[in-house]
């Protein structure tokens, strides 16, 4: 039932609206009720899911009919809202579906979780008499605050879900998130103190924004915006935010004790101190931003006399730019590493490392009360440098686990920029380009720039919010450029892939090799001609093919290049080989012998070729070293053509694993759900029976290449001939553990559901004319038996990811040449036909052959469905700027692109439309929505945006396989536990929109359902024996030593085993640093070893995939350099180092000779 209210404000919002009857309706117990009002109206209406508890509203708050003397009836009001009388009633419309559904889903959840009403909140708020910000430092033993910028504005302070958010009486708007607090500071005189680990969220309200900032968007008409969000709260504020992030506020004494005691059941780091601000502490007259200044002046004056590698320079910055120590701090221990570097010059020492400074990033943490003050002085803090250098230097012979790189790759500084500030980071590994490539010995030079929001996530767009003041700081940034100890990094441009990922390369100008002086302009200059390029993105497209990531290359001084036309169909308005071209078997094996063993004798490639770029495929019918390309291939001329850089190869077919978009698709042309289900289930009972024996649980490990680098399944199989429990030893459990939590997530929750049947392939051309039109032929290797035979003829479906449109999959007719036919030749790809009226690839949601990958599957259940027409969108043509393209143009497109990219927003959009609509993927929203979804992965091409009012509208109900999962948190350092998601807390209105949800009918619904996480977890995951790490390490000691003779490792033998797991350590700590997104908490261990980051609710953005598939990269290398040192030591260096996971290993021995 609903109940219709009228005289809402109208600036009142639904979410708002909510939060001011949550009162009402909790004295009248009832839980069940969602609020409904349109923007900027003065009505709206509640929906009760039980007719009583609607009844009971109005019977207390329902209007009143009073007399009157005319003849129009008056009514009495008894609800009042922010002074307001708001007159209720029963609703004249019928409840609508989705709102039933989603109230309805919400009564389940809460029976199901124990949750009996809405979760309340500590009650926060305190009125603000004013507020400062600056740092902390020790005077003497005393940690005391100095400001740098005050302000005398009153407001409010209130916590509102994970944020503590203060509204000021002049309209700005300042929100901490709990999780950037390092500690609540409190005292008797009423100052509470935030000190943080990244700078607060600022924003003012667009009604008392001034003209000059308000007036575009009245001109654009964007009445939804009721916030700007702001760099900085002034312009003094602006010069010292990135180095200060501790804010104080100033409030009653005893209110600020009464809000302390509503914290004492969070997990907030809460200190009582007196950090009474004292001015004159400064180091400087004219503060912070001073001292900046000062040390900033000095780090170009060490650049400019090569005093300290600039590798020890861009560190020293980066302690002062991320906060960590106070520029004056910086510049005293700068002068005392330049009088070490000399005295080493001197006496023919080694340099100093970057990486010893490095260090310090990792370890000097923020000032808080009861720290040693000496922890933060020069001369500790050095001591603790030298201390590490002297500890370790000759026992790794001066061999940096950075240093120890392949070929393929550099190590690259990273720098980001977020609306507020600029950090630095890295080194980190970045695979090679040709960029880079060409200028061996520079690589400092070159920086990766990563735009970002404070926490170094994808920038975070709501639509109630105006982002301009931001997007301005990133032209500005882009234009001027990133100042780094007396270098000038500017732009230089950026990859399809870094584009979407919101990172850029920025160059320093250099002196290479051969003495010519290189900035970005001229390094841009040598790739080729683009001065015939009229579009922003297009340009910044081509130039971007040398920025991507070539791990392999080959030189072609002595292969012919020729040029080809490209396969069209008959009336040439379809180009079939769109993006192929042809390699001889003769450079082919080049190739085979370029690359690493592992990668087998691939026939496929994906390459870049000076201005071209694509896939060659191997025609066994070439004669000599020959590479054939066509028109559709080369993007621009270039002479530089001395190497073929091979950015991929089809070295192993990809199993096929769906997601929710095929799916969908599927259920909608026909395919049953209990096909579905037989898959889904099939997937269960593997992850169920992995934990049954350690020979299952070593095939897991194996397939899934878990530190495959030091063979960790081995182990596993050792365990299970052994007959010991792994599961005994806490970190061995955890890893297994996190796997199959990982693959469990990702079935329930993104259906990626394996296909035996399936496959997905790279997509090549038949360059013979062998197969006639809608014919293909799939070819893989089965390696070892893993995966099953190759599809004979017959049907087969085809398409690729993603597929929105209903025709995005397709039948085609798996054909198999003869023996001796070229075609036979290939493996690990599926060939097209090149006859017929429109080439297939084009038909599965635009695809062409410059390295596509494409979803096969030949179960007969599926196979012989019968399919929708094809999307067939017109060619969208590039914006032109009707003149040559400037470096600041691609810039600026780089920032539009930032601001005006939906390609997630549209693809969510559709999932909920699909789901919601009879019809499914073939209703006229969803097909609109995939050609609009088409258009925005287009644009970073064409430079042409989606027009955001062509995208339909879904409101905030979404079916339930979209809401997020039970929590999962490690703990003590690899310990995973999942717990109960809490239901809704206190809404924060400058957080996203509150979604609801509902019971989904379809067969995402019905899959998601299927699977109950947390009762998987406790039952057949989470069980095993209690821990008991001595006893397991100690019986597979005792076993290998009565195995190989072995007697106990002498003392030196374990010290250099102690030396070389402080290496490690020291190792994987930088390496959790580093590929953590918050500054005080790094990643686990067991991150590291698995290559997985956990995320709480299991769904990780692009960039956490990006980071994770990095992340296992960077332990390969880490554990391959150690494991290196271990076996140079023999035998007993490796039962040393085995010995060391025991808390004691003498005690281990004693154990082992019972």
């Amino acid at each position: 039932m609903e109940v219709f209210l009228r005289n809402l404000p109208s600036d009142l919002s639904q979410e708002a609206l909510e939060a001011q009857l949550t009162p009402f309706m909790r004295e009248l117990r009832i839980v069940d009720f969602i609020c409904l009002k349109p923007r900027r109206k003065t009505f709206g209406h509640i929906a009760f899911l039980h007719k009583a508890d609607a009844e009971r509203f109005l019977a207390v708050h329902g209007e009143q009919e009073v007399p009157s003397a005319g003849h129009k009836p008056r009514f009495q009001a008894h609800l009042h809202l922010m002074g307001t009388e708001v007159f209720c009633k029963p609703s004249n419309r019928k409840i609508q579906e989705f709102t039933l559904r989603a109230l309805q889903y919400s009564a389940e959840q809460r029976g199901g979780n124990g949750t009996q009403e809405r979760d309340q909140q500590p009650q926060f708020q305190l009125d603000i008499d004013g507020f400062s910000c600056g740092y902390c430092s020790f005077n003497e033993d005393q940690l005391v605050f100095t400001p740098e910028v005050a302000w005398s504005q009153k407001g409010v302070f209130t916590l509102k879900g994970r944020n503590f958010k203060l509204t000021t009486q002049d309209g700005y708007l300042l929100r901490i998130p709990t999780s950037s607090i390092i500690a609540l500071v409190h005292y008797d005189d009423g100052l509470l103190t935030f000190i943080l680990s990244e700078v607060p969220y600022f924003f003012l309200e667009h009604n008392k924004a001034p003209l000059t900032m308000a007036l575009p968007i009245l001109s654009l008409g964007k009445s939804t915006i009721t916030h700007f969000r702001l760099p900085a709260l002034s312009g003094e504020h602006a010069t010292i935010i990135g180095q200060c992030l501790v804010y104080q506020f100033r409030a009653p004494a005893l209110d600020v004790i009464r809000c302390m005691m509503s914290l004492k059941e969070s997990d907030l780091s809460v200190f009582y101190h007196d950090l009474t601000p004292k001015q004159a502490l400064r180091s400087s007259a004219r503060g912070l931003h001073s001292d900046l200044q000062t040390l900033l002046d000095q780090l170009s004056e060490w650049t400019r006399k090569g005093d300290l590698p600039f590798g020890i320079l861009y560190q020293l910055q980066a302690l002062v730019y991320n906060a960590y120590l106070h520029p004056t701090t910086v510049q005293i221990l700068g002068s005392k590493l330049c009088a070490i570097s000399q005295n080493r010059r001197q006496r023919g020492l080694a340099p100093i490392s970057a990486d010893a400074v490095r260090t310090l990033l990792n370890t000097v943490h923020w000032a808080l009360p009861f720290d040693n003050p000496e922890d933060f002085q020069p001369d500790p803090l050095l001591a603790t440098l030298r201390l590490d250098r002297e500890a370790k230097m000759d026992f790794t012979s001066q061999k940096s686990v950075s240093a120890d790189l392949s070929s393929d790759h550099v190590l690259i500084h990273r720098v980001s920029v977020s609306p507020t500030r600029i950090t630095f980071h890295g080194p980190e590994r970045e695979p090679q380009n040709r960029v880079i490539r060409k200028f061996p010995g520079h690589h400092d030079y070159f920086i990766r720039v990563q735009f970002c929001d404070e926490r170094g996530s994808d920038l975070f767009f709501n639509p109630k919010h105006d982002y301009e003041q931001i997007f301005q700081r990133f032209r500005t940034v882009l234009t001027l450029g990133i100042q780094i100890a007396g270098r000038t990094y500017t732009f230089l441009g950026f990859s399809h892939s870094s584009l979407r990922s919101h990172s850029v390369w920025f160059s320093s100008p250099f002196i290479d090799g051969d003495g010519s002086l290189q900035t970005s302009s001229s390094i841009i200059k040598a790739l080729g001609n683009f001065s015939g390029i009229t579009s922003p993105a297009r340009c910044a497209a081509r130039i971007g093919q040398a920025f991507t990531e070539t791990p392999f290359t080959l030189p072609v001084q002595n292969v012919v290049v020729e040029n080809i036309e490209d396969i069209t169909s008959s009336d040439k308005s379809r180009v079939f080989s769109d993006g192929i071209g042809t390699i001889s078997l003769e450079v082919v094996e080049r190739i085979w012998k370029g690359i690493p063993q592992k990668k087998g004798t691939p026939t496929c490639f994906q390459v870049r070729l000076g201005g071209a770029k694509g896939m060659l495929s191997l025609d066994s019918r070439l004669k000599g070293s020959v590479i054939r390309i066509r028109p559709s291939m080369v993007k621009f001329s270039t002479d530089d053509m001395r190497d073929l850089g091979i950015c991929n190869m089809a070295s192993e077919p990809y199993p096929l694993v769906l997601n929710r978009q095929i799916v969908k698709i599927l259920e909608d042309i026909g395919v049953p759900d209990d096909w579905f289900f037989s898959l889904q289930n099939a997937r269960l009972r593997q992850l169920q029976l992995i934990t049954s024996s350690a020979d299952k649980t070593a095939t897991f490990l194996k397939d899934a290449k878990i530190a495959d680098s030091i063979g960790l399944h081995k182990l596993f199989r050792w365990c299970y001939w052994m007959d010991l429990d792994y599961r005994e030893d806490p970190f061995l459990r955890s890893i297994v553990e996190a796997m199959i939590l990982r693959e469990l997530r990702l079935l329930k929750h993104k259906s990626r559901i394996p296909v035996p049947q399936g496959m997905t392939l790279y997509g090549i051309i038949d360059e013979t004319g062998y197969l006639k039109a809608d014919e293909v032929f799939i070819t893989f290797d089965m390696i070892s038996g893993l995966y099953a035979a190759p599809p004979g003829p017959g049907p087969v479906l085809v398409t690729r990811s993603p597929a929105l449109y209903d025709g995005d999959i397709q039948v085609a007719r798996n054909v198999i040449p003869p023996p001796d036919h070229p075609l036979a030749k290939h493996k690990n790809c599926i060939i097209f036909s090149q006859q017929g009226v429109r080439d297939l690839p084009s038909q599965l949601s635009g695809g062409d052959l410059d390295g596509d990958l494409y979803h096969v599957i030949w179960d007969p259940i599926v196979a012989k469905v019968h399919t929708s027409p094809p999307a067939n969108y017109g060619r969208v043509m590039p914006h032109d700027i009707g003149r040559a393209v400037t470096t600041k143009d691609m810039a600026y497109f780089f920032v539009e692109f930032m601001k005006t990219d939906c390609v997630g927003i549209i693809a969510t959009r559709h999932m909920i439309l699909a789901d919601q609509e009879p019809e499914g993927t073939h209703a006229s929203g969803c097909k609109q929505l995939a050609e609009l979804h088409s258009t925005a992965v287009d644009y970073s091409k064409t430079g042409v945006p989606v027009d955001m009012a062509k995208i339909p509208g879904t409101g905030r109900f979404r079916p339930d396989f979209m809401a997020p999962g039970p929590l999962a948190q490690v703990y003590s350092k690899s310990k995973i536990t999942l717990t109960e998601l809490s239901s809704h807390a206190a809404y924060d209105e400058d957080g996203p929109s509150h979604i609801l949800y509902y019971k989904s009918d379809r067969i995402l619904g019905k899959l998601y359902r299927a699977i109950d996480e947390k009762k998987i977890w406790h039952e057949r995951i989470d069980t095993g024996p209690s821990p008991d790490e001595d006893s397991f390490w100690a019986r597979f000691v005792s076993y290998l030593t009565s195995r190989h003779s072995l007697s106990q490792p002498d003392s030196c033998t374990v010290d250099e085993a102690l030396r070389l797991r402080s290496a490690y350590n020291d190792a994987i700590m930088a390496v959790m640093n580093d590929f953590s997104e918050h500054p005080t908490r790094p990643i686990s261990e067991l991150e590291v070893v698995t290559g997985i980051i956990i995320t709480k609710t299991g769904v990780h953005s692009r960039r956490q995939r990006d980071r994770a598939s990095k992340l296992k990269d960077e332990f390969d290398r880490v554990s391959s350099w150690i494991t290196d040192l271990i076996r140079q030591g023999g035998r007993d260096l490796c039962l040393a180092c085995l010995c060391l996971p025991a808390k004691d290993a003498s005690a281990l021995w004693q154990r082992v000779n019972c």
